[in-house]
């Protein structure tokens, strides 16, 4: 008989929540999706104004309504792993009454952020969780510290049905690539680079750069979502991936994103990025602009390294454990371990 997985999260297509929901029906486990923003759009008052307010105020009788929604599908289904991505009105009260309602069922919560973006129900949530993982290992501690009991690392990984190699169209192939929303620190970065050749893929918060920044006729107004990421990276020779203050030290999506694609990736240089990654044979790396320029200048002229190590890459992220479908064998193994140690304590 084949196990379920309950995943908290978003359904829609590229998203995190919905490349492990593949993962776990290659595997042969039965996906059911409990989607928070939808159950709250039921039961949120005031149709569309009053689901928008809910975004930014936290209205206590619509969360616990939209809960309720949450515990009747676990009566019901009495999943083996509740999985929970999209943390943001998780209730610590509404996990706790699961664990009464289907005593077996191990919740976990992988977390994709960094411990900056934690608010203070998500971190009153810890105590609930059986396992919960961080996208970095530099993030165990913290989290730990904050009173997460079981804490693994796990990182992200390569959807190898949207991220995948495409040929190139050689008439529109800029030398530098650059693929996620604006922030201003990866302004500051990439205006130090935007004379040698560069294209922007991400969504209207690029409106943000400054009025006179040369990045204004780089950003192509488009983001590069799904299968669309793909295709930016083909339109590049060098992609440029930019870790900034909330993010670092990574891994982030697109250290496994992008080689997937068979890009050649420039890499801000990271301990956690080089736990992974050997510099010079599957990733190349930079810490400053200077180091930047100094590399692109090198790979540009010299085709055949980089299409070596691009090469290298994608070899190392599809075929070496780093695709979701690897990651849904790691999380199967620590449920099966975590069932046990808890037949083991009864």
């Amino acid at each position: 008989m084949s196990k379920t997985i309950l995943i908290v999260g978003n359904e829609q297509p590229s998203t995190l929540e919905a490349s492990y929901a593949t993962a776990f029906k290659k595997l042969g486990w039965k996906v059911v999706f409990w989607e928070p923003n939808n159950a709250m759009r039921l039961t949120a008052r005031g149709g569309k104004i009053g689901y928008l307010l809910s975004n930014f105020v936290t209205i206590e009788p619509w969360r616990q309504k939209a809960s309720q929604l949450l515990l009747r599908i676990v009566k019901i289904i009495q999943p083996d792993l509740l999985l929970v991505i999209a943390t943001n009105g998780i209730r610590p009260g509404t996990l706790g009454q699961i664990k009464v309602l289907s005593p077996h069922t191990l919740i976990y919560c992988l977390y994709p952020d960094s411990p900056h973006n934690l608010d203070h129900e998500r971190i009153l949530s810890f105590p609930m969780f059986d396992r919960i993982m961080t996208s970095s290992p530099a993030w165990q501690s913290a989290f730990q510290k904050l009173g997460a009991d079981n804490v693994t690392y796990l990182p992200f990984a390569a959807d190898t049905l949207l991220h995948k190699p495409m040929s190139p169209n050689t008439h529109t192939v800029s030398n530098i690539g650059f693929i996620g929303d604006w922030r201003l620190e990866r302004e500051q970065v990439l205006e130090g680079l935007a004379d040698l050749n560069l294209q922007i893929w991400g969504g209207n918060h690029w409106k943000r750069i400054r009025q006179n920044s040369p990045l204004k006729n780089a950003w192509t107004g488009q983001a590069a979502l799904g299968t669309d990421f793909a295709k930016a990276c083909a339109k590049s020779k060098i992609s440029l991936n930019i870790m900034d203050a909330v993010t670092w030290p990574g891994p982030n999506m697109r250290t496994f994103e992008l080689p997937a694609c068979r890009a050649f990736a420039l890499t801000e240089r990271t301990p956690a990025i080089l736990e992974l990654f050997k510099e010079g044979q599957t990733i190349e790396c930079f810490s400053e602009i200077a180091e930047a320029r100094d590399k692109i200048a090198y790979y540009l002229k010299n085709e055949d390294p980089r299409r070596r190590i691009a090469a290298a890459s994608h070899e190392f992220v599809t075929n070496e454990g780093h695709t979701y479908l690897d990651r849904g064998k790691q999380l199967i193994s620590w449920v099966e371990a975590d069932q046990q140690r808890s037949n083991c304590n009864e």
